[in-house]
This record gives structure tokens, sequence and C-alpha cells, in this order.
């Protein structure tokens, strides 16, 4: 038996990432490019890297910063926010990715055994997310074959007749890996349904 019987459950019922196999499948095969992630070819700006060649002599860059980001880009952040998007009452933390962000948000809104919701094709590492933090219902709306937008009748079914109603329901917005773009009435329609139902709406911006 070894020591496998003794790892945690989420560690053995998550699958290893789609990204984790492709990377097998391209280890010595020349002349294909992957489309599987959206890493460019080409480096930062020279300006970008000289500046890296500055910080790394400042003192700060080799401590711990805070958890939330650095004091003086939140505060940036959040003057944005106010002058260009009217949210006055908005709270700002810096991630390392878009993977920690959507870790923190589900940790944060959901327990153990919630129901949520999400939609294919989907971003694997978001699945990922709910499997390793607990969530153990996923229900996993379809989308329309030809335009690749989340079949918002079924949500509206999915919140009106689940119990519990699921606790959060995510939209990728443009779609990862679909590149679909939701307009935004259909992503209003969302929304109300959500704030209807009494359930969290959380859309990842890809950009």
């Amino acid at each position: 038996m070894g020591s496998f019987a003794k790892l945690a459950k989420r560690c053995v019922e998550t699958e290893a990432p789609v990204m984790v196999k492709i990377q097998e499948l391209l280890r010595g095969v020349t002349d294909v490019m992957s489309l599987a992630q959206g890493i460019v070819y080409w480096q930062p700006p020279e300006t970008a890297l000289n500046k890296v060649k500055e910080i790394v002599w400042e003192p700060a860059t080799s401590k711990y910063g805070a958890d939330d980001g650095l004091p003086e880009l939140r505060e940036a952040l959040l003057e944005k926010l106010h002058r260009e998007n009217k949210l006055t009452k908005s709270s700002v933390m810096v991630t390392a990715g878009a993977n920690q962000a959507f870790v923190n948000l589900v940790l944060t809104l959901c327990d153990a055994g919630d129901s949520v919701v999400m939609f294919a094709p989907y971003y694997f590492n978001s699945f990922m997310s709910f499997q390793m933090t607990g969530v153990t219902d996923i229900l996993v709306g379809a989308s329309n074959p030809k335009t690749l937008h989340p079949d918002i009748d079924w949500l509206e079914k999915v919140l009106k007749e689940n119990n519990p109603i699921p606790k959060l329901v995510t939209v990728v917005n443009p779609g990862n890996p679909s590149g679909a773009f939701i307009p935004k009435p259909m992503l209003q329609r969302i929304s109300d349904l959500c704030k209807n139902a009494g359930a969290w709406l959380v859309q990842v911006l890809h950009v």
C-alpha cells in the first residue's frame, strides 16, 4: 500500500492538469505549435528589463511583501476604480495571477460541500480550484454550440429548482479556452438571475 493511502482525499481525486498531459505529448516532438496557453514568445520591452535590474538591488525586493499586494499599487487601483468606473466601495487584492485570485474567491465564498455552477468549455484550473477546496457539487452547464455562449435558460432552471441553490456561479469572459465574448445584455441577465436567487456571481476577465 505504501504511503498512497495516507494522501489527502482531494489530492487523490484531483486529476492531473490538462497542461501536464499536453506537455507530455509535446515532449520530444518537433514542428508542433501549442495553442494551449496564452504565453507570448517575445520578451518584455528593454525598458522593463532594465527596470528589473534596478529593482533587484532594492532591499525591499528581498523581503516578504504584503499578502494583499503592494499598498501603493492597491491605492492606485482603488483610485482608478473610483475615477473611471465610479466604484466607491471597492476593495482590491493583488494576486500572482488569476489562479490565485480564483482560489481565494472560492475559499472566501464557498464551504466544503457547497453547490457551484460553471459552463463548458471551462478553464481546467477553475474546476480544480473547486475540487481542492472541498466543493463537491460542481454543476457544469452547456454552451451554445455555435456561439459558445453559456446556456442561460439552463442556469435559470438550476437557480429556481435546485435545492440547495448553488452558492456561486462563475462565467469567464472572454471564454477560456473558447475565446467567445459574452455580450452585455447576456451578462446582465445572468447577474439578475444570480441576484434574485441569492447566489454569488464571479466573472473572470481574460484580457
